[in-house]
C-alpha cells in the first residue's frame, strides 16, 4: 500500500517532470507526464508541443482526447529531450491513468446535493502547488485528501470509490464585466448510513476538469471572458478531515484564449 501513496505523488502540467538516474554519466531519463492521448496506435500524448509515443503495443483501452497521466523513460544518448517527437518506454511497471473528472464530478451548477460533507488535506501537494490551466480549457487541480487504507486491494478499491470531487460554479450574482470565474472543489464522501470509517492516512489526488461549459455560461452574465479562475477548497490536515474547524484555500490561475 505505500506504493499506492507515493504512486500518485507525481503529475505535470504541459509539461513533464524529469531526472536523470544514478549519477551524470546515465543517459536514462525518467519523467512523468499529463497529457492527451491524441492516437492509439501507436500509443501517442501531446505534451504542450511535443509528442510522446509509447513503445507498448499492450496498451488496447486508450481512449482519444482523455487526459492520462504515466512513467516513462528514454535513453538521451539516442534521442534528444527536445525533439519535437519521442519514442519512451513504460518505467516501473507504469500505466497510463486517466485523470479527467468522471461525469458526474462537474463543472455544474452549485446545490446541497453537491455541496462538500468532507474537507480536503490541502489544495495542491509538495510536488506540485498549484493548478493549472491545460490545453482546450481543460483545468488540472492537485490535491491531498484523507483515505483508509486497506490490505485487500478490493477493499481499498471500494475505499476509494466513496470518493467524489466535484467542481461547482454559482453565477447568479456575476455582473457585466466580471473578470474573475470563481469555482469550488467539493470532496464528497459517500458512507453508507450509520457507517463509521476513520481516515488517518492521506494520499494525493488529481483531477483534470473540462471547464467549456462553465466559460460558456460565466460568459453569458459577463459580458466578456474571464481573466483569472479561482478554485475555492476547504480544507483540514487533521485526521478524518472534517469539516468542523476547516479553512478557507484557493487558488488563482490566469486564463487564456488558445
Amino acid at each position: 500500500m505505500k506504493f499506492f501513496l507515493v504512486a500518485l505523488m507525481a503529475v505535470v502540467m504541459g509539461m513533464s517532470v524529469t531526472s536523470c538516474m544514478k549519477g551524470d554519466d546515465n543517459t536514462i531519463y525518467t519523467g512523468v507526464a499529463v497529457a492527451e492521448c491524441v492516437n492509439s496506435y501507436p500509443p501517442t500524448f501531446t505534451l504542450g508541443s511535443q509528442k510522446l509515443v509509447i513503445n507498448d503495443a499492450t496498451l488496447l483501452d486508450l481512449v482519444l482526447g482523455k487526459t492520462y497521466m504515466f512513467y516513462y523513460q528514454f535513453d538521451t544518448a539516442e534521442q534528444s529531450p527536445d525533439a519535437p517527437s519521442i519514442t519512451v518506454t513504460l518505467y516501473g511497471g507504469s500505466t497510463p491513468t486517466n485523470i479527467d473528472a468522471e461525469y458526474r464530478e462537474g463543472p455544474e451548477v452549485a446545490s446541497e446535493n453537491n455541496k462538500a460533507n468532507t474537507a480536503l488535506y490541502s489544495l495542491g501537494t509538495s510536488f506540485f502547488p498549484s493548478s493549472a490551466l491545460l490545453s482546450n480549457n481543460k483545468l488540472f487541480v492537485p490535491f491531498g485528501y484523507w483515505v483508509k487504507i486497506e490490505e485487500d486491494a478490493t477493499k481499498q478499491k471500494e475505499e476509494l470509490n466513496k470518493h467524489s470531487f466535484v467542481l461547482t460554479y454559482d453565477f447568479s450574482n456575476v455582473v457585466s464585466g466580471a473578470k474573475e470565474l470563481v469555482l469550488t472543489l467539493n470532496h464528497i464522501v459517500n458512507d453508507a448510513e450509520g457507517e463509521e470509517i476513520t481516515r488517518n492516512k492521506w494520499t494525493e489526488g488529481y483531477k483534470v476538469y473540462d471547464l467549456t461549459q462553465a466559460i460558456v455560461a460565466f460568459e453569458e452574465k459577463s459580458h466578456a471572458k474571464p481573466v483569472t479562475i479561482v478554485i475555492k477548497v476547504k480544507v483540514n490536515p487533521t485526521i478524518d478531515g472534517s469539516l468542523t474547524g476547516a479553512t478557507d484555500d484557493k487558488d488563482d490561475v490566469k486564463y487564456t484564449v488558445e
